[in-house]
């Protein structure tokens, strides 16, 4: 994670449930930003384990970047409903999400967030 720039920044554990939050922010030049998340949740429930993954980005190139990803690896298109998008692959779904986010003083930006579990 270091390597990509991302940083630990919270860290929760319940019972049955262990939650771990990244963090990468890059300044690119004096107005833009490169900011991006990551959110790892495994749920246990005797022997069953869940895993469910969020990452969310700003940037439309690297939402670009990651369906490019998604096609190259045999994932599809299984259904649209306006800016929800679900794409599978066997028994694999992720599920992308367009949404505009309030800034408070700003601007919206748009956030696009891609999720996948288990």
């Amino acid at each position: 994670m270091k390597k990509s720039k991302f940083k630990l920044t919270d860290k929760e554990s319940g019972e049955g449930f262990h939650n771990y939050y990244y963090t990468s922010y890059e300044k690119i030049d004096k107005t833009n930003q490169f900011i991006r998340s990551l959110s790892v949740m495994d749920v246990y429930s005797g022997a069953d384990t869940s895993r469910l993954i969020l990452y969310r980005t700003y940037n439309k190139n690297d939402q670009e970047e990651m369906i490019r990803q998604l096609l190259t690896a045999g994932y599809i298109i299984f259904k649209r409903s306006g800016n929800d998008f679900i794409y599978t692959k066997g028994d694999r779904t992720v599920t992308h999400k367009i949404s505009e986010k309030k800034v408070p003083g700003g601007k919206p930006v748009t956030a696009y967030e891609f999720e996948l579990g288990r």
